[in-house]
């Protein structure tokens, strides 16, 4: 059925069919409320992409995401989908697997399609060249999310990466920690940078020295953190902060089966973590406010606006 064919039905124009399906305030109150109950009695379903063709508008929004299965990512994605979607877009996933050559292929890709915005966590916060440049040229929004850029200026929400590490930091040490092992991100990322930062900052606010031997760089995956704490465990440290959830996994694994004393924390907390039988230091991040800060962003047509979003620290082992 098309509107045509209800608008004959009900003997009224197309137009003021049209004007009730898209919401249209502009319909007297009556004909508003019989064309809306014959719609729901056929269960008419309006064709959006028409509909959008002729507004010249796509209310498509690409989120391109470096790892859907860390579960930080994957409840942040539900957020977004949750602001978006009440404002009537679609959201095109584009999971980039913490591939530089995925990313590029994925904003190319971006390009062939009809896109209104796009929300990028990008891999790298160091590049040469913006990776997002294509989509700039062609007028398209773009606003960063959780991962900021350190060369070129662009809207976004992130989260103060430095704060929540020393946070943590600081109250190991102030639970009489000496010896505590870190385990970084990604170095060339500037949100990794932050957080070791955090860590170095603690130390030398309460007068402790920070030994090398007890940094580890890891890539926020799960096998780096497996890594290194198979390395921890023959080490002098006391306790461990893993930059991330998943490395934190990694460790647990290298743990398993083995006699440990060692006081686990980690940046941030996620539903899984909740899960653990082990009372684990760690941040709290608002997933939920960063979803609605960055729609507000992209709603308001923001530029060269940043937002940045304080970890809440669980204290978890006291």
């Amino acid at each position: 059925m098309k509107m045509k064919d209800i608008a004959k039905e009900l003997g009224v124009s197309i137009a003021t069919v049209s004007r009730v399906v898209n919401g249209n305030k502009n319909v007297n109150k009556e004909t508003k409320k019989r064309v809306e109950e014959f719609i729901e009695k056929k269960r008419y379903i309006p064709n959006m992409i028409a509909q959008n063709l002729s507004k010249m508008e796509n209310k498509t929004i690409a989120l391109l995401v470096p790892n859907i299965s860390n579960p930080f990512f994957a409840t942040l994605i539900n957020y977004i989908c949750e602001n978006f979607n009440k404002g009537g877009y679609q959201i095109a996933l584009y999971n980039t697997a913490e591939n530089l050559i995925q990313e590029k292929e994925a904003i190319k890709n971006i390009l062939g399609h009809r896109i209104e915005g796009v929300i990028a966590i990008l891999i790298s916060g160091n590049y040469e060249e913006n990776p997002l440049e294509p989509l700039l040229k062609q007028k398209i929004p773009v606003y960063l999310l959780d991962r900021d850029f350190e060369n070129f200026k662009l809207s976004g929400v992130f989260i103060d990466n430095y704060i929540g590490a020393y946070k943590v930091t600081k109250k190991l040490l102030e639970k009489g920690h000496r010896e505590i092992a870190l385990i970084t991100g990604n170095l060339e990322f500037l949100n990794a940078r932050e957080r070791m930062r955090g860590y170095l900052q603690a130390h030398s606010d309460m007068k402790v020295k920070v030994k090398d031997e007890n940094i580890y760089e890891g890539d926020y995956l799960f096998e780096s953190g497996y890594i290194a704490g198979k390395k921890i465990l023959t080490s002098a440290a006391t306790a461990v902060f893993s930059s991330n959830n998943l490395m934190l996994y990694g460790v647990l694994k290298a743990f398993k089966n083995e006699k440990t004393f060692f006081e686990l924390s980690c940046f941030e907390k996620t539903e899984f973590i909740e899960l653990l039988d082990k009372n684990i230091l760690s941040c709290s991040i608002p997933l939920k406010k960063m979803g609605e800060e960055i729609y507000k962003l992209f709603v308001n047509k923001e530029k060269n606006k940043k937002i940045y979003i304080e970890p809440l620290l669980e204290k978890g082992g006291d």
